[in-house]
């Protein structure tokens, strides 16, 4: 029913496109825009695009993009629902892949791809390892990939210099822990100076990808959790627990946990963490005003010969409800348009999230930049062993995070349950999200 839905759809907007549309530049429209990136490198970068839009293609064709900050994809996800039953919907809106499915399940999105013919859009030139997702295939498109990141090490270079430390390129599990020993200091009266490590309670996107590389995810295919029923996930958290215990890995914090782990690395407090690309001009930035030089290495990996990596952030979508085929076509232009060449480049130079097209891999500019500033390319050069951390399609990815999470805190905050008691908590917790057994 709703592939029968999608090609009716389809083919009224054909007949829309084919006709003349009633704004333009002596008639104006004003489209909503809800994202994400509400301040630092990232507002600034997001406005970049949106001023160049309506101060370009945007004047020439009628279309006014407004943008609003409607805090994270959560936010967004909860606001969508009820904007769209109050007409105060948005035509463009971003979030994540893992809450993507929710909004096409519930038929909130319009299929893009009779505006990519159209327009003679490429979606070939959109990179796979992005694109693979529900609802996105030769025929129907109603995503497409626009803030999106690989994680990698961060860690001060300027200690590990001092301390003679060498952190590898592609570090493995075992370097991790090696390294953030030396780097862990303490003075006279025990009391931490500098912290070697910590790690954000991201299950689905750093911890998921360690279940992936030691051969057993968090779900599959079958809508299974191999992780569950084998040593993976007893692995990962035994480890991360064993690092707290040894004392040179910081539990993360209950509120403003990835500021905190942040500014304690600008003060020379913390000596490196994980955590997603799309943080990098900001770290960079903020580190160098604290006289620090910023060192960056792939994400590591328990196995070497499987160093996958998860592949996150937000994509960019039309809202169907209470909306209608003039306003979708106008938001299709925006979309179009921050898909270009130039503005993907813009948008992974100002703010560290990666390029999402192919071609613009050999874009000048942006090889330009990769050669003026490398640690800027780790990212994207790890995707090619990346997965989607919502790939494969599972109905309750997110409340599977969310509880796993909540056990997570007990046992790495509270350290008031052992490794094994989570992991039996956590199958206990999910169990009714696989009915035919885990």
């Amino acid at each position: 029913m709703k592939k029968l839905a999608a090609l009716c759809l389809a083919a009224i907007l054909l007949l829309t496109m084919s006709s003349a549309l009633a704004y333009g530049p002596d008639a104006p429209i004003t489209i909503k825009f809800w994202h994400t990136r509400g301040s630092g490198a990232q507002y600034d970068t997001m406005k970049g695009q949106v001023d160049a839009f309506n101060e370009g293609v945007g004047k020439e064709k009628g279309i006014f993009v407004e943008e609003i900050y409607q805090g994270d994809y959560s936010a967004i996800m909860n606001q969508l629902y009820l904007a769209t039953a109050s007409n105060e919907q948005p035509v463009v809106c971003i979030n994540s892949t893992t809450r993507y499915p929710m909004l096409y399940d519930d038929d909130l999105l319009v299929d893009m791809m009779p505006y990519a013919k159209a327009s003679g859009f490429d979606i070939h030139n959109v990179l796979f390892s992005m694109y693979n997702v529900i609802g996105d295939d030769e025929n129907t498109m109603f995503c497409l990939p626009y803030i999106k990141s690989t994680p990698v090490l961060y860690y001060n270079k300027t200690i590990a210099d001092e301390k003679g430390i060498v952190v590898p390129d592609a570090p493995t599990i075992a370097d991790l822990e090696e390294i953030a020993r030396k780097a862990h200091t303490v003075d006279a009266n025990g009391e931490v100076v500098t912290w070697g490590f910590e790690s954000l309670n991201d299950f689905t996107y750093y911890q998921g990808a360690f279940l992936w590389q030691l051969g057993e995810p968090l779900w599959n295919e079958e809508n299974k959790s191999p992780a569950l029923t084998g040593s993976s996930m007893l692995k990962v958290l035994s480890d991360w627990r064993r690092w707290v215990d040894e004392g040179w890995c910081r539990p993360f914090d209950s509120t403003n946990a990835s500021a905190t782990m942040q500014e304690m690395l600008y003060q020379g407090k913390l000596f490196a963490f994980w955590a997603s690309c799309a943080s990098m001009a900001n770290i960079s930035k903020y580190m160098a005003e604290a006289g620090y030089e910023l060192g960056v290495a792939n994400f590591p990996t328990y196995d070497p010969n499987n160093p996958i990596v998860p592949i996150g952030g937000g994509s960019i979508m039309l809202v169907r409800p209470g909306n209608n085929e003039e306003q979708w076509a106008a938001g299709w232009e925006f979309i179009n348009f921050l898909m270009s060449d130039e503005m993907v480049a813009f948008n992974s130079i100002n703010s560290g999230y990666l390029p999402v097209t192919i071609s613009v891999g050999s874009n000048d500019t942006m090889k330009a930049f990769w050669e003026e500033k490398p640690i800027f390319k780790i990212a994207y050069d790890q995707l090619p062993r990346g997965i989607d951390q919502a790939y494969p399609d599972f109905p309750y990815n997110s409340e599977l995070k969310n509880n796993i999470q909540s056990v997570v805190s007990l046992l790495i905050q509270e350290g008031s349950i052992s490794a094994e008691e989570a992991v039996e908590q956590i199958k206990a917790d999910n169990a009714h999200m696989f009915p035919d057994g885990m």
